[in-house]
């Protein structure tokens, strides 16, 4: 047993050095590489992009005068024998930041906010009841961001995850879910319409995407790039084709992206165009005005994914990205290992749904009730043998 499993471990090294020495080496090619690269003559590339460079350096702004919030949500499930438990909890945190001291912070509703608790007696299936615990949860990030909108007024507000829905997250028109998405489709499309009128920029931070929408089009650009004499040279030996099916955005921009460095800006409707069942009813035009970017924000961390809702008509689109960048890379390198806002780090914390909360929660609810952990608990719960 010992022998069999020493020989997969082993080889599992071996794949991993293999995967790590390749991206090293295709990291060193891409930084020399990156700088001369002209999208533009990529039509098929090009027509979703802000710009024809491959990336570019931002400068951190002053955050004298500004006001950022962080919106989080937390979500803990509880399955019983005759119904489930849905918890969540949203909260904003909202940084004013003044010309020479630290920010003053607020918090929305409050500080410690109480989860608030859903019962679900039909019987869903399993795939339901993840669809509907997550729409619970992104309603109510939705409800607090757009409460925090009519309060505090921000310039800049960040959503921890994506502007958009995920697709797994839409039930089909026949499922009882499917109008509690409805629901949450109704406040992203009044998320997005306030933000608009009171002209507050809306950022998603997805800390751990699995998109490769960016090695998609590396794999489009590269065989033509490398057509230069040099640039095959540099190439030589680099089984790039080989790493850029294994791997996510994330993972091979850390290879050579350098803190404070983005890439191009693309449309989020262009990951979505071979998907078109993903897109709901009334906001395909908003995907279309979302544009996604990569920036090293930490110099041991991997680059953040953010998604930037557009403004209406606007002449220069690029400006205003980067020009929300440079307010948010200032918050966001305070650790060298960890390159999330803090806003979004304080926001998460709070928004958190701890164990021990938790069972006091199920502990209240079973002294109100009578009940007994016994008599709501599933058989595998429940086992005396452990396991």
């Amino acid at each position: 047993m010992d022998r069999h499993l020493d020989k997969m471990l082993s080889l599992l090294v071996e794949e991993i050095e293999r995967v790590e020495v390749t991206r090293t080496q295709f990291g060193g090619v891409m930084s020399r590489l990156k700088t001369s690269i002209n999208l533009g003559k990529f039509p098929s590339v090009a027509a979703n992009l802000l710009e024809t460079t491959f990336s570019k350096r931002i400068v951190p702004t002053s955050l004298s005068g500004l006001r950022i919030a962080g919106v989080d949500g937390g979500l803990v499930r509880r399955q019983f024998r005759s119904m489930d438990l849905i918890l969540t909890r949203g909260i904003a945190v909202v940084f004013q930041f003044g010309p020479k001291a630290g920010p003053t912070v607020d918090f929305f509703p409050d500080a410690f906010p109480e989860p608030a608790i859903q019962p679900v007696i039909s019987p869903l299936s399993s795939i339901e009841l993840d669809q509907l615990a997550s729409l619970e949860r992104i309603a109510t990030e939705l409800r607090v961001t757009i409460s925090v909108l009519d309060e505090f007024e921000p310039d800049i507000i960040l959503l921890d995850g994506s502007l958009f829905h995920h697709p797994r997250d839409r039930p089909p028109r026949g499922s009882e879910v499917h109008e509690k998405f409805q629901e949450t489709m109704a406040l992203y499309r009044q998320l997005y319409n306030t933000t608009q009128k009171k002209r507050t920029t809306l950022v998603g931070i997805v800390k751990d995407s699995r998109s490769t929408r960016v090695v998609n089009i590396l794999g489009e650009i590269l065989p033509h790039i490398i057509r230069d004499p040099t640039a095959f040279e540099m190439m030589q030996g680099v089984d790039y084709r080989w790493l850029l099916k294994i791997s996510r955005d994330c993972d091979l921009l850390n290879t050579f992206l350098e803190e404070g460095e983005r890439t191009f800006a693309f449309r989020y409707s262009s990951e979505i165009l071979q998907s078109p069942n993903s897109l709901a009813d009334n906001l395909a035009a908003w995907a279309s005005s979302i544009w996604v970017t990569y920036l090293k924000t930490a110099r041991d961390d991997t680059p953040l994914r953010i998604e930037i809702l557009g403004r209406k008509n606007d002449d220069e689109p690029i400006k205003h990205l980067d020009k929300t960048l440079s307010a948010i890379l200032p918050i966001s390198c305070q650790h060298a290992e960890y390159g999330l806002p803090t806003p979004i780090v304080e926001a998460d914390t709070r928004a958190r749904i701890s164990n021990t909360e938790t069972r006091l929660i199920m502990d209240r609810l079973l002294a109100l009730s009578g009940l007994t952990y016994s008599s709501l608990e599933k058989r595998r719960s429940r086992n005396p043998f452990g396991g």
